[in-house]
Formats: C-alpha cells, sequence, structure tokens
C-alpha cells in the first residue's frame, strides 16, 4: 500500500512539474525589467568593440601586436578565476537568488578596468602599455568571469517554461534591435559634427564615460527588479556532487563544445569590427557615413525577428541558427568579390548606396542569429542538467570560459598579427582624422571588413549541425526533466522549496 502511495505521489508530482514548465510566470513588467537590466552592457559592448581598438591603436599610439600580447598575458593570469567561478556561482544560495548577486558586485573591478584605458596618456612606451594594459585586460577579466556566467544564467532561471522563455529571448534580441546600440551611433555622429577645435580624442573619452554610468545605473535596475524561479538543487543535493565530478561531466559535453567551436569562429567578425571605423574614414572619408548606413541596414531584422519563435518550432532552433549563419557568410563573400567602389572612385553616391545594400543583406538575419544562439545556449544548460541531474550554468560557463580563454587568445593574436601585417590604421594629426588614399590599404581594410566575416560565418554554420540538442532527443530531454525537477522540489526542504 506504501508503495502504492508512493508511486501516486509521485505520478502527481511529475504532472505539477509537467504543468510548472509549460505555465506562464512573466508578466509584461518582467520582460521590461529584464530588457532593460542588461541595456548599459549592450550598449557598452558595441561601444567598446567597435572603439576601443581604434581609440587605442591610432590616438594612444598603442600597437595592434602590443594590444594582442597584453590580452594573451591577463589570459594566461586569468585561469584560475574562471576555474573557481563557475562552482562559486552554482552553489551561490542568498536571499537575493543566485546570481542576481554578482550583477553588482562585480561592477567595482569593472568601472576600473574598463574606464582607466581611456584616460591614458599618449606616445608612452610599447613596453609600459603593455605593462598597463596586461593589468586593466586581467581586471576586467576577473569580473567578467562571475558576471558573464551569472548574468548569462539569468535568463534561463527567470522561468522553467521553455517556450515563455525563448519569448523573453526575442523580446530581448529585438530591444537590442532598437536600443542597444543608442550611444554608439549617437557617438559616431558626434565626431563628425562636433567642432574641429574640440580634440576628437576628447570625444572618444566622453563617449566612454557615458557607457560606464550608463552600466551601472542599469545593472543596479537588473539586480532589483528580477526574480529567479527555475528549481535547483539543495546544498545538500549540490555536496553530493563533487566539484571536479561536475566539471569532467560538462567538459565532455558534446553540445558544449560545438558552440565553443562556433564561438571561435566570431575571431572573423571580430576583427572586421576592430577597423570598422577605419574603413568609413579612409574608404568613403566621414565616419558618419556608418551611421546613415546603419540606418538602413538594421531594417530587416525588425521584420524577420518576429518570425524567430515560429520558424524555431518549425525548423528547430539549430537548424534555424545554422541556416542563418550560412546565409550571411556567403553574402558577405559576395559582396568581397563586387568591392566597396563598383562604381568607380568619383561616384562616392553610389558607391555608399551600394555598402549599404550589401551590408543589409550581409546583416539581414543577425536577430535571427541573436536569438537562435540565446536559445541553444539554453538547450545546452538543460541538456547538461539532464545528464549530471544538476543545474549548474556557472560550471558550464566556466569550462566554456576556461576553453574560450585559450580560443579568445589565440583569435586575438590572429588579428593583431594580421592588422599589423597589413598596415591598417588611420592618420591622426592635430586632434583630427586624415582619410588616406593609399590603394594599398584600402584594399587591405576592405579585406579584413568583407572576407574575414564572410568565412567566419559560414565555418559558424558548418559548426552548428553537430549540435545534437535537437528534435526527438531535446523532446526526450525536457519530459525526462520534468521528472527530475519533480523529485528536486520533492526532495527540498520548506525554506528551500
Amino acid at each position: 500500500m506504501a508503495e502504492q502511495t508512493n508511486v501516486t505521489v509521485t505520478a502527481e508530482a511529475v504532472e505539477k512539474q509537467r504543468e510548472h514548465q509549460n505555465k506562464n510566470y512573466l508578466s509584461s513588467r518582467d520582460y521590461i525589467a529584464y530588457n532593460l537590466s542588461g541595456f548599459g552592457d549592450k550598449n557598452w559592448d558595441t561601444f567598446n568593440s567597435r572603439n576601443a581598438s581604434f581609440f587605442n591603436r591610432n590616438i594612444l599610439g598603442v600597437s595592434a601586436w602590443t594590444l594582442s600580447k597584453a590580452s594573451v598575458v591577463s589570459g594566461i593570469a586569468d585561469t584560475l578565476d574562471n576555474a573557481v567561478s563557475g562552482a562559486i556561482i552554482d552553489r551561490t544560495r542568498t536571499r537575493w537568488g543566485r546570481v542576481r548577486p554578482f550583477l553588482v558586485l562585480t561592477l567595482p573591478l569593472w568601472c576600473i578596468a574598463q574606464g582607466v584605458n581611456w584616460s591614458l596618456p599618449t606616445n608612452l612606451s610599447q613596453s609600459l602599455y603593455m605593462v598597463i594594459f596586461s593589468v586593466l585586460y586581467y581586471l576586467g577579466s576577473i569580473a567578467n568571469s562571475f558576471y558573464a556566467p551569472a548574468y548569462g544564467a539569468l535568463l534561463y532561471n527567470l522561468t522553467p517554461n521553455v517556450d515563455e522563455r525563448n519569448r523573453l529571448i526575442a523580446t530581448d534580441t529585438y530591444a537590442d534591435l532598437i536600443g542597444g546600440s543608442v550611444l554608439p551611433e549617437i557617438f559616431k555622429l558626434l565626431v563628425d559634427i562636433l567642432p574641429k577645435t574640440l580634440a576628437r580624442r576628447t570625444i572618444y573619452m566622453g563617449g566612454a564615460y557615458a557607457g560606464v554610468i550608463m552600466v551601472i545605473i542599469f545593472r543596479i535596475y537588473g539586480f532589483f527588479a528580477l526574480r529567479e524561479r527555475v528549481p535547483l538543487a539543495s546544498r545538500e543535493q549540490m555536496n553530493e556532487v563533487s566539484v571536479w565530478k561536475s566539471f569532467k561531466s560538462v567538459a565532455g559535453c558534446r553540445p558544449m563544445w560545438v558552440l565553443l567551436i562556433k564561438n571561435f569562429f566570431g575571431v572573423g567578425k571580430g576583427v572586421s569590427s576592430q577597423i570598422e571605423s577605419d574603413f568609413w574614414i579612409n574608404c568613403y572619408g566621414k565616419l558618419s557615413y556608418s551611421t546613415i548606413a546603419g540606418l538602413f541596414t538594421g531594417l530587416p531584422s525588425y521584420f524577420v525577428l518576429p518570425f524567430a519563435p515560429k520558424l524555431s518550432r518549425k525548423f528547430g532552433v539549430r537548424n534555424l541558427c545554422s541556416g542563418s549563419y550560412a546565409f550571411c557568410g556567403l553574402s558577405y563573400i559576395l559582396m568581397y568579390l563586387v568591392g566597396f567602389q563598383p562604381f568607380g572612385k568619383s561616384r562616392k553616391v553610389l558607391n555608399i548606396i551600394w555598402i549599404t545594400f550589401g551590408l543589409t543583406v550581409c546583416g539581414s538575419l543577425n536577430s535571427i542569429q541573436r536569438y537562435s544562439s540565446t536559445a541553444m545556449t539554453g538547450d545546452l544548460y538543460d541538456y547538461v542538467e539532464w545528464k549530471t541531474g544538476i543545474r549548474n550554468e556557472g560550471m558550464i560557463n566556466a569550462a566554456m570560459g576556461y576553453v574560450s580563454l585559450i580560443t579568445n587568445q589565440v583569435a586575438n593574436l590572429i588579428s593583431g598579427a594580421l592588422i599589423t601585417k597589413l598596415g591598417i590604421r588611420t592618420t591622426y594629426i592635430n586632434g583630427n582624422f586624415v582619410p588616406s588614399d593609399d590603394p594599398v590599404l584600402l584594399r587591405n581594410i576592405w579585406i579584413v571588413l568583407a572576407l574575414c566575416p564572410g568565412l567566419g560565418r559560414l565555418a559558424k554554420g558548418i559548426t552548428l549541425l553537430f549540435f545534437n540538442v535537437n528534435g526527438k532527443t531535446k523532446e526526450k530531454m525536457m519530459e525526462e526533466l520534468a521528472v527530475a525537477r519533480a523529485e528536486k522540489v520533492a526532495d527540498a526542504k520548506p525554506d528551500e522549496a
């Protein structure tokens, strides 16, 4: 009789957990709160990726090779905190949640790492710059070792409902399109329209400080506005699984390695972003032309993104992501073959119209890529929980971060060597930029801007075909997770449930 009672209770618990996974939890306020929580960081990431390398190379006078070596040195030093951050995050239990506290605890170190760079004096020796940037990069990497896994896990802990989670991902991606580049786009206009008597360095410093302030405001807002809802293992259950065992199970995870290899091929777009300002200033004469082009290049993403959840249900998240990367990769390669001056040097307007059209096609599925990549990360978290019994996003991110650390340093060395070898730079005289008419320089800039992301995107699409959390495997995973999560809820103590 006792056995029958236990079976009945278990069946009811499982059914309740199935309902738990299908119930809608997020109100409009939750959607808005999450979209705003990362608003500052998303603006900063875009601003920093577009301008930091350009500022350091052309205004401070730091060589690309020096920056690459500093990144490698800081990466080697960063191995320790990457190894422990995941375990610390996974085993954190506070009244504010498991991951939310790290949104604000990492802020002081992050502010130092990101803010000091823009105030450094010019014309220091390359050796001294090497030391300074190694330290700044290292401080930033420590902060990021805890913030990135925590913020990444937060999205997947706001609701256990996968469909609702994907809708949240879609709205977050939409918010990125609308507001993720507010600061960078305004900044590019200011570089051109503010008086020439105002040194361009001063404008870059102002933009950077504005970005840092935005990050502080919106991270603090996110800390107070959000709530975690996915059932977690208790401290006792976590202690039953050693850190080493968790790390081994995560490190042997096939879908994680697929995403790692896919992320490595992001080096193509990463190098392209570093010389974007060099391209617009030297090839077309003004940085603000990129803002004009940006008004059109982002338009397709607004129209295709609303279809992302429906397309992912029809084709599968993996297939959607792989196909979108392959399409964009081929588009970049075709644009490269046509060139950036197909109408001749004298017809600048027609050339700008062409490059705007080309970049529009190349970036037409960017929002689909963002959406599906984020959704695949959620599938990875669920997969590891399915295989290990423990929801340990921190450990997953630590393992991914550890390998990404190595691949990123390789990527940084490649980009630094490539930019140095090709001699890509912009002349900075008396506080202003002077466009170049050197055909070799312009050709080299075009190679990096168009061909590198094309090859990288194509490689990403091919790699994702090996991501195995798809189709029937994913359906089976979610069904068995309902059973496992029901057991966690049943075993939890009243104050932990």
